[in-house]
């Protein structure tokens, strides 16, 4: 009888041993889940800021610098709100670049408007990588402009 009981308390850690090691893998897998499933979800907040501020552009006469396009980007609105430095998702007005470019020779009507978000600084959440990768065009959109 004691040899299956000292058998039994063997089995009994053995599996507390595995199951440490199985939680381990698992939830370094699923941190590792959260932070991609969170660029995604920047990138994708991202894109849609861009297009909304670029849908605005095309349609408004241009300013001569893109700065309210710059304010639709980063507040969703063509005027900075006062006092505010950041926008949207800790945006700078350095990290919204806004650039028109000329229609060519061939075709003069072929003004485009380009919106790039640049330097943007993603913080990773797994606690392995823990730093800040800083994605040089994390998005660019381009669009004719419409309005002459």
């Amino acid at each position: 009888m004691r040899l299956r009981i000292k058998s039994r308390n063997a089995r009994s850690g053995q599996a507390l041993v595995e199951s440490a090691l199985i939680l381990l893998v698992f939830i370094t897998t699923l941190i590792g889940i959260l932070d991609v499933s969170q660029l995604l979800f920047i990138h994708q907040s991202l894109v849609e800021r861009v297009r909304e501020g670029l849908r605005w552009g095309i349609v408004q006469p241009w300013d001569g610098t893109g700065d309210k396009i710059q304010n639709m980007v980063l507040w969703r609105t063509s005027t900075a709100p006062s006092g505010q430095t950041l926008g949207f998702l800790n945006l700078q007005k350095a990290n919204v670049l806004v650039t028109r470019t000329a229609g060519t020779v061939d075709n003069p009507n072929d003004e485009r408007i380009s919106i790039a978000i640049v330097n943007y600084d993603f913080k990773f959440f797994t606690p392995y990588i823990a730093k800040t990768f800083q994605n040089n065009t994390a998005v660019l959109e381009s669009a004719p402009l419409l309005y002459k």
